[in-house]
C-alpha cells in the first residue's frame, strides 16, 4: 500500500467520526428551542456576571476562550467589536486566561454580561481553599451567574463545589471518565454542569500516527493525573490497534519558581533517557509533560537520536518548536460557537446539565519537516499536500 493510499485510508476512516455531530445535536432540538442561543432579556435586566476557573497558564485555552467570545459576539451577548483580542494576537503575544480577564473585566462587551471584577482563577499558583471560600461567597452575593471552567482539574474542583451556579467546561480531555459529568448522551447528572465532550481524541489520534508509520511498542510519559493525559484511551488504543504500551508516571510537582523548574525537567529528562532506552519506535506526548519550549528539544533529542517520532496530543506551538506531528482534532473556532451556545441558552434560563456535550471536531495535520528530515520520516508528497501547516526552520507553509 502505497504512502497516499494509507493516508487517504486514514482519513476516510476518520472523516465520518469527526463530522457533523454538533449540527445533528442542533437539529434534533426541539423548535422552541433552536434560538434561544441569542439574549432574551427585558430591557433593564442587570448583566450576567461570569467568572473564570482554570488550572495554569496554557496557550490553548486561551485561545478557545477567545472564540467562545467571538462565539457570544455572533450570537448578541458580546457588542458587536468589542471583543478586545484576535487569535492571532493572542497566540503572537503569548496572553495567558488571566491576562485576558482583566482586559475582559474592564471593557464595555455590551448590555448583557461582563466580567465579574477579580474572579479569574489558577489552582495551581494559589490556594484552591482561597479560591474555593470566594467561589462560595460569590455564588451566594449574586455576584456570579454563570463559571467557565478550562480543562479537566478545574471542572472537577469547581463541580465538587456544588454551587448551584451553571458551570460550563471546555477543552476537559475526558469529562466522563474525570466526573465532571456522568454521561455525554444521557445528560451531566447535575443541572448545574455542562462539559464540552470530544469523542475519545486519543484513540483517533493514535490510529491515524499508526496508520502513516506503523509502530509496535509506543512510548508515554504521564504528569499527574492520568486521566487527563487520556490513558483510559491510549490504553483502548493498544488494545485495538495493536501496539504494546510502555508508560512511564511523574507525580505532580511544583513549576512555579525557575528552581522547581529547573528540579523538574531534570526529572523528565532522567525519565525521557530512560524511556529512549526502552526500544519503543514512536513516543506520545501527552499535555503537561512539557509546557516549557526552551526545554522541549533537548528532551526530545533523546528520542531523535534513535529516529523515534514523537506524536503530539495537543498544541500546534510545540510542532513549531520541535515535535514531529500533530494531529488536532480541536477545531476551536467551531468549539467556540458550539459553547458560545450553550453559555446563551444557559444564561436564558436552559438547564445546562441537559444541554448535549457532543462535539466532533474536524480534524487538521501539522507537520515539522526540518525534524521529519533530521529522523528519515517517511513524508509523502501526498501527505504534505493535506497537511494544514508545514513547520521549517524559521518560516510556516499552509
Amino acid at each position: 500500500m502505497t504512502g497516499i493510499a494509507v493516508l487517504l485510508a486514514a482519513i476516510l476512516f476518520l472523516l465520518p467520526v469527526f463530522s457533523g455531530c454538533a449540527v445533528q445535536a442542533e437539529e434534533n432540538q426541539p423548535e422552541s428551542e433552536t434560538n434561544e442561543t441569542a439574549p432574551n432579556m427585558k430591557s433593564g435586566d442587570p448583566k450576567k456576571r461570569l467568572c473564570v476557573v482554570s488550572y495554569d497558564e496554557y496557550i490553548p485555552f486561551s485561545r478557545q476562550l477567545y472564540y467562545i467570545l467571538a462565539g457570544l459576539e455572533e450570537n448578541g451577548w458580546i457588542k458587536e467589536g468589542s471583543v478586545p483580542f484576535t487569535a492571532e494576537g493572542i497566540e503572537r503575544e503569548k496572553t495567558y486566561v488571566d491576562e485576558m480577564y482583566e482586559i475582559l473585566e474592564k471593557t464595555d462587551l455590551g448590555p448583557y454580561i461582563e466580567f465579574s471584577p477579580g474572579a479569574c482563577y489558577y489552582l495551581a499558583y494559589e490556594d484552591e481553599n482561597e479560591i474555593a471560600e470566594d467561589l462560595k461567597k460569590r455564588a451566594s452575593e449574586g455576584d456570579i451567574d454563570l463559571i467557565i471552567t478550562t480543562g479537566t482539574s478545574a471542572g472537577v474542583f469547581v463541580k465538587d463545589l456544588d454551587l448551584k451556579v451553571p458551570m460550563i467546561d471546555f477543552s476537559a480531555t475526558d469529562p466522563v471518565a474525570s466526573g465532571i459529568i456522568d454521561s455525554a448522551t444521557e445528560g451531566s447528572g447535575n443541572p448545574y454542569v455542562w462539559a464540552q465532550v470530544e469523542p475519545s481524541l486519543p484513540l483517533r489520534q493514535l490510529k491515524y500516527y499508526h496508520s502513516i508509520k506503523p509502530f509496535y511498542r509506543l512510548g508515554v510519559i504521564i504528569y499527574g493525573d492520568e486521566t487527563i493525559s487520556g490513558v483510559p484511551d491510549i490504553k483502548q488504543s493498544a488494545e485495538e490497534i495493536g501496539f504494546s504500551l510502555v508508560k512511564y508516571n511523574i507525580d505532580e510537582q511544583p513549576r512555579e519558581t525557575a528552581e522547581d523548574k529547573e528540579a523538574y525537567y531534570k526529572l523528565v529528562e532522567e525519565k525521557v533517557q530512560e524511556m529512549a532506552g526502552e526500544n519503543i519506535d514512536a513516543f506520545f506526548l501527552t499535555v503537561d509533560l512539557i509546557n516549557d519550549m526552551e526545554y522541549l528539544m533537548p528532551l526530545l533529542s533523546y528520542f531523535y537520536e534513535k529516529r523515534i517520532p514523537v506524536y503530539l496530543m495537543d498544541d500546534v506551538s510545540v510542532v513549531e518548536a520541535g515535535a514531529l506531528m500533530l494531529i488536532s482534532a480541536n477545531d476551536m473556532e467551531n468549539v467556540g460557537r458550539f459553547v458560545a451556545d450553550v453559555i446563551g441558552k444557559t444564561l436564558n434560563g436552559a438547564e445546562a446539565g441537559s444541554l448535549p456535550c457532543v462535539y466532533t471536531s474536524a480534524p487538521s495535520i501539522y507537520v515539522n519537516y526540518d525534524v521529519a528530515m533530521d529522523i528519515k520520516y517517511p513524508l509523502s508528497f501526498g501527505f504534505l499536500a493535506v497537511c494544514d501547516q508545514i513547520f521549517t526552520a524559521g518560516s510556516k507553509q499552509s
